[in-house]
């Protein structure tokens, strides 16, 4: 196994990716993306997928993102509607 497979908190991956070795790993950005995602963290998760799709082709990535703006565009955009 990879020690990307051990790091399974936000912390400890941000913790990785501001290492050399892990600041250029896309496994490491994309499961932080998840992580970020499922705390509602958007923008952070939107962020760590950008980097993740910054290191090659990641479908999953693009996906994710795509959904996170859709339920931002399904969230807000009656906020201002009494």
């Amino acid at each position: 196994m990879e020690r990307i497979d051990y790091l399974n908190t936000i912390e400890e991956l941000e913790e990785f990716v501001a290492t050399e070795e892990g600041k250029r790993e896309q496994r490491a950005w994309y499961k932080l993306g998840g992580l970020y995602r499922s705390a509602e963290r958007w923008g952070d998760a939107l962020n760590a997928y950008a980097k993740c799709m910054e290191f090659g082709v990641h479908t999953a990535a693009k996906e994710a993102s795509d959904a996170i703006r859709r339920i931002l565009d399904c969230r807000f955009t009656d906020w201002m509607n009494p």
